[in-house]
């Protein structure tokens, strides 16, 4: 609605200027103000009915082929029901004529408060030179300035998920504001060094981007915000499209994942037997197993400290997964010699790693190796993985240590917390709707044997690589939809307002032509001089556009992240 209301007023505006002498004409042959509003009266409802009548025609005749087109890129293979809202129908008649009504009563308070003569002259009156408004300007810059800080300062996905829309407002608002009063400014600063402005070539298109610009900023900075909206959309959603198979690769790289924490040692291995014995029609081959301790800390210097509380421990942001040698060693074949205090640490970022030495709980620690291989099958999540660490130990005396440590901070209640992890991947064969049918039995005998032991239902996660799939390609491909679609109605917006700032821009061009070879400018300088401004205003805010593009560039590139795209070059 705000996005056909700024449309539409823009169009307006161009078609009023253009019919001030229609207007002037019809009060001179003798027509009251009150009949020339009855005019554009009868003109506002009619383009309504018209306007309504082929939106609704066309609306329902492609509704059809982009619910198709949304089935394919969504994968969904059942025909969804083809229905008309009535709702929605009697919604967009009613926003539609709150737009025409407000169209129809800026145009009479303008009619109302018009002389004929100046109506008459309407296209001929040569407009004042705009004012330069440093505090608009320096406002717009001010908050340019602050949504690019945001974009170039945010660190982590979870940060750039919070400040999007924020940053986004910002640099939209900063963009109005600059191309309003910042061009201006600009443009009175360079007719004020007299070297610069006084030769042929600068004098004439200084003064005419003036004007130029006090008549399109808002057109022009309406094109910058759309094209850079267009580019963002197409660039972020073609991209998680065409790296859809690679994110399910990395996400799932088994058929199935089980994640169980337990405070019984052999609740795992129980399951795992029954599992078996139970599903001797499956195959489970690829088999990976990880067993760990799970601890969030918050990183202040060396120490990494975890608090006594619950609530603050949940909000700490260090993921801390530490595994004993042997059990890194049984989960990727590399084998590690390590001393009592000695540590091999996996980072899953490179920006945020662990320092050389650090101290947790009662223990202290020295980093004696780096390590590039993960001992988990599947990714953990991106917003945990921007700060988390694998960390080996020398044995499970250790990490028996570690965890007796850690149970102690929150006493009975720590005894969930503190309890190892054990992370089991495998895959299977059949066809996906059997891989589908065996991912509920797990889900049963899992939830059975929970029950039977008296294990928290908490304490277990299943994830299947069909189930998570259809997620990411259902999302994915939802997202693709919604960008394709608002980015052929930006493109279509963007077309019409350059279309209309062109015409007008065009009307005007001729008289500063007649005017410009009358002052003694050979034809020859006057098209260099148009030429020249025509080319400014034509790539300013295509220039603007990508240079918002180069700045969010990173920022994108985090939320993409929080999407599992880890691609950049793509």
């Amino acid at each position: 609605g705000i996005f056909a209301v700024i449309l539409l007023l823009y169009i307006n505006s161009f078609l009023m200027k253009r019919r001030q002498k229609e207007i002037g004409l019809y009060n001179v042959l003798g027509m009251e103000k009150q009949h020339i509003c009855r005019i554009f009266g009868w003109e506002t409802l009619y383009s309504y009915f018209i306007t309504m009548a082929c939106g609704f025609g066309v609306g329902i005749l492609l509704s059809k082929l982009f619910l198709l087109l949304l089935c394919k890129l969504t994968n969904v293979t059942h025909a969804l029901s083809f229905y008309i809202s009535g709702k929605g129908m009697g919604i967009t008649l009613l926003l539609f004529a709150g737009i025409f009504l407000l169209l129809l009563v800026l145009n009479q308070f303008k009619i109302h408060f018009s002389h004929p003569v100046e109506l008459l002259r309407g296209g001929n009156v040569g407009e004042k030179e705009p004012k330069s408004n440093w505090f608009l300007a320096i406002l717009g810059l001010g908050l340019t300035g602050t949504g690019y800080y945001i974009a170039l300062t945010t660190t982590s996905a979870v940060a750039a998920i919070k400040s999007f829309f924020i940053a986004v407002l910002l640099v939209i608002v900063g963009t109005y504001f600059l191309f309003i009063a910042g061009t201006i400014v600009l443009l009175k600063l360079l007719r004020k060094n007299k070297k610069f402005y006084y030769k042929t070539n600068h004098f004439t298109a200084v003064s005419g981007l003036l004007y130029r610009m006090k008549q399109n900023a808002t057109g022009l900075a309406s094109i910058c915000v759309l094209a850079t909206m267009v580019i963002v959309m197409i660039s972020s959603t073609v991209s998680l499209n065409m790296n859809v198979n690679k994110i399910i690769n990395q996400t799932y790289p088994h058929d199935y994942s089980i994640d169980i924490q337990s405070t019984n040692p052999k609740f795992f291995q129980n399951f795992l037997k029954s599992l078996k014995e139970k599903n001797t029609n499956h195959t489970f081959k690829n088999e990976h197993t990880t067993r760990y301790l799970s601890i969030q800390a918050n990183e202040k210097g060396n120490n990494l400290e975890v608090p006594n509380q619950m609530e603050q421990y949940f909000n700490c942001k260090t993921y801390l997964f530490f595994l004993s040698a042997e059990d890194y060693t049984a989960s990727t074949g590399i084998r590690l010699s390590l001393q009592d205090n000695e540590t091999a640490v996996f980072d899953f970022t490179k920006k945020n790693r662990l320092p050389d030495t650090f101290s947790i709980l009662d223990s202290s620690f020295k980093q004696t190796a780096a390590l590039k291989t993960s001992p988990f099958a599947s990714n953990i999540s991106p917003t945990v993985m921007e700060n988390a660490h694998v960390i080996v130990v020398k044995n499970h005396q250790i990490l028996n240590k570690l965890q007796k440590e850690f149970q102690e901070i929150f006493g009975k209640s720590g005894n969930y917390l503190s309890a190892l992890s054990y992370s089991y991947s495998f895959d299977t064969d059949g066809t996906d709707a059997e891989k589908v049918s065996f991912l509920k039995t797990i889900q049963m005998e899992l939830s059975k044997e929970c029950k039977a032991s008296a294990v928290n239902s908490n304490g277990y996660s299943i994830s299947s690589r069909q189930d998570g799939e259809k997620g990411f390609r259902n999302t994915y491909g939802g997202m693709l939809f919604l960008g394709l679609f608002l980015s052929i109605l930006f493109l279509m917006a963007t077309v019409l307002i350059i279309y209309y700032k062109q015409i007008s821009e065009g009307y005007d061009d001729a008289k500063r032509f007649q005017i410009m070879q009358k002052v003694g400018m050979s034809q020859t300088e006057v098209k260099k001089s148009i030429h020249s401004q025509v080319l400014i205003v034509f790539f300013l805010p295509l220039a603007v556009a990508v240079l918002h593009m180069i700045v969010a560039f990173p920022y994108m590139t985090k939320l993409l992240r929080a999407m599992y795209l880890t691609d950049i070059p793509l």
